[in-house]
């Protein structure tokens, strides 16, 4: 008998280092995106990644996807539903086909300028969202953005929404999307990301409509001769981690988590500003590409031909886009 209680002791300490090397493992967590690894959106994720590190010790780790090397956005927010992807940064429009409580942000024209969409966004509108998107299985971090979203035509000049009849225009496979430039007069054609530098070298659409960064990171602007600054959507970018994997973590490492959300949060959309206004310099001057800069009554003309969207699809927002126009005032 004490032979055999001196074997499990010996057994017990050979086993240690095993379970000490095993509790040291970091938790890792895969974040998705779809945007260029040179985008502010993928090196802030990065930037986040650091400081995550830094605030666990090295007891949690991301590790960052840009390009949707992991599939489509729909795909990923499917697998964060189940837990089988652990965080994600999607655009509004596809998340909204899974839960549809912040398709309103998609409206056109629906703010100002940087500094009020920032402050719907992080106070109670914001978090209305993201307590809603928990219903579904999805925890919002913190919101952050590729800037404003722009229009581009193959070699058709428009400064008013006259210019643009007729144009095929690839939108994102929502409703709200194509109901807006349907609403100019244009013809909206559904298209994934990954295919739309195809779609216009083919031929297939006319133009498109993307921020700055991702229209020259992702070469719109050499198969695309004008870009119309039409601002016509704050373009936000919700951080989420999948409910699943959230509830795994311990009250300690969800403030980790969260507050290199934040931080990250800062730190992209100033990179997204300073980058934003180089590229639209930089496009200026390359000898190939006419940046239109509209003016204050050609942005009216734009506001005024989606005034029939407000109508159809207000109704469906129980207030929420008078709260957001009371909150920019």
């Amino acid at each position: 008998m004490k032979r055999l209680s001196l074997l499990l002791i010996a057994a017990a300490w050979l086993l240690l280092p095993v379970s000490s090397a095993l509790a040291q493992r970091p938790i890792v967590l895969k974040i998705s995106n779809q945007v260029s690894d040179t985008s502010a959106l993928n090196i802030s994720l990065t930037y986040m990644a650091e400081v995550l590190a830094k605030k666990s010790g090295g007891t949690m780790k991301m590790e960052v996807f840009p390009n949707g090397q992991l599939g489509s956005n729909r795909e990923l927010l499917e697998q964060l539903q189940s837990g089988v992807l652990e965080m994600q940064a999607p655009s509004m429009a596809p998340l909204s086909g899974f839960n549809n409580v912040g398709e309103f942000l998609d409206m056109p024209y629906l703010f100002k300028d940087d500094t009020a969409a920032e402050k719907v966004l992080d106070g109670e509108v914001g978090d209305y969202i993201f307590a809603e998107l928990e219903k579904s299985n999805y925890i919002g971090l913190a919101w952050w953005t590729q800037g404003w979203r722009h229009m581009t035509t193959t070699n058709r000049e428009a400064r008013e929404p006259a210019d643009l009849k007729g144009l095929k225009f690839r939108v994102m496979e929502n409703p709200l999307h194509i109901a807006h430039f349907k609403a100019l007069g244009a013809s909206p054609v559904p298209i994934a990301y990954s295919e739309i530098l195809s779609s216009l070298q083919q031929g297939v659409v006319d133009g498109q409509e993307n921020p700055y960064m991702n229209i020259k990171l992702s070469g719109f602007y050499e198969v695309q001769k004008y870009i119309i600054e039409t601002g016509h959507v704050y373009d936000p970018i919700p951080i989420l981690v999948s409910k699943p994997i959230w509830e795994s973590l311990t009250p300690e490492q969800q403030k980790w988590l969260k507050e290199a959300a934040i931080e990250g949060r800062d730190h992209e959309r100033n990179l997204t500003r300073k980058m934003d206004a180089e590229i639209k310099e930089e496009l200026k001057n390359n000898g190939r590409n006419t940046v239109i800069e509209l003016t204050p009554e050609q942005k009216a003309k734009f506001r005024a031909a989606v005034a029939p969207v407000y109508t159809e699809w207000s109704p469906k927002y129980n207030g929420l886009l008078e709260k957001v126009e009371k909150l920019q005032n």
